[in-house]
C-alpha cells in the first residue's frame, strides 16, 4: 500500500514538472516571436523614413527649378509715360519699332524696319485713347503678368511693353512662352497705333518737342 502511494506521488510530481517545462518553453518561444516582430517593425520603420527622405529630395529640386525664372533688368522710363512698346528685330522681316505715349497724349514713334512707318513720327492720343489703353490692359490682366517670358533660343524677336497709369504699373518682356492674353494685348495696341494719323518728325525729336 505504501509503495503504491509513493509511486502515485512520484508520477504526480513528474507530470507537474513536465507541464511546467512545457509552459516555460511556450513562454520562451512567445518572447522570441515578439522580439522578432519588434525587430522587423523597427527595420520597416527605418526603411520607410529613408525612402521618404530620399523621395523628398528630388521634389525640392524640381520645385526650385520650376520657381527659377529668367531675370532681366527693369526698363527705365519717366513718370509721365503711360505706354511703351518696343519690338526688336530678328533674322527675318520682323517689324522693329518703339513707341512712347505720355500723359499729355503726345507720343513719339520710331520705326526702324518692316513697319508701316520708318523714321520718327509724332501724333496726339486723346483722353479717350488713354482710357482705352488702360481698359485693354485691365481686360487682359496685364497688371498680374510676370515681368519676363523668355527661353534660351535665338532668332526670335521680343516685345517689351510698359503700362503706367493710376490703377496699374507693370512692364513685361516677351520673347517666348508668354500667355495668349499678352499677345492679344500687344496686337490690339499695335492696331491702335497703326490707325492713328502720324506726322513725320525731325530725326532725334524727343522730350524737347513734348507739349506742356
Amino acid at each position: 500500500m505504501t509503495a503504491r502511494i509513493l509511486v502515485a506521488i512520484l508520477l504526480s510530481s513528474m507530470i507537474v514538472l513536465a507541464i511546467s517545462c512545457k509552459n516555460s518553453q511556450k513562454a520562451k518561444n512567445s518572447s522570441k516571436e515578439e522580439a522578432i516582430v519588434k525587430v522587423d517593425e523597427a527595420k520597416k520603420g527605418e526603411v520607410a523614413v529613408k525612402n521618404e527622405a530620399e523621395s523628398s529630395k528630388p521634389v525640392e529640386k524640381v520645385k526650385q527649378k520650376e520657381q527659377a525664372k529668367p531675370e532681366r533688368p527693369a526698363p527705365n522710363y519717366p513718370d509721365t509715360l503711360v505706354f511703351r512698346m518696343q519690338r526688336t528685330p530678328c533674322f527675318g522681316q520682323c517689324p522693329t519699332y518703339t513707341i512712347n505715349i505720355y500723359q499729355s497724349g503726345w507720343s513719339l514713334l520710331e520705326g526702324k524696319q518692316f513697319f508701316d512707318y520708318e523714321g520718327f513720327y509724332t501724333t496726339k492720343f486723346t483722353e479717350e485713347d488713354l482710357i482705352q489703353i488702360e481698359n485693354l490692359a485691365k481686360k487682359y490682366g496685364y497688371d498680374k503678368m510676370d515681368h519676363v517670358y523668355d527661353a534660351p533660343v535665338t532668332d526670335l524677336p521680343s516685345a517689351t511693353t510698359i503700362v503706367n497709369t493710376e490703377s496699374m504699373n507693370n512692364w513685361v518682356y516677351n520673347r517666348m512662352n508668354s500667355p495668349d492674353e499678352l499677345r492679344s494685348f500687344e496686337r490690339e495696341m499695335e492696331t491702335m497705333i497703326k490707325d492713328k494719323q502720324w506726322k513725320r518728325s525731325a530725326k532725334g525729336a524727343g522730350k524737347n518737342d513734348m507739349p506742356e
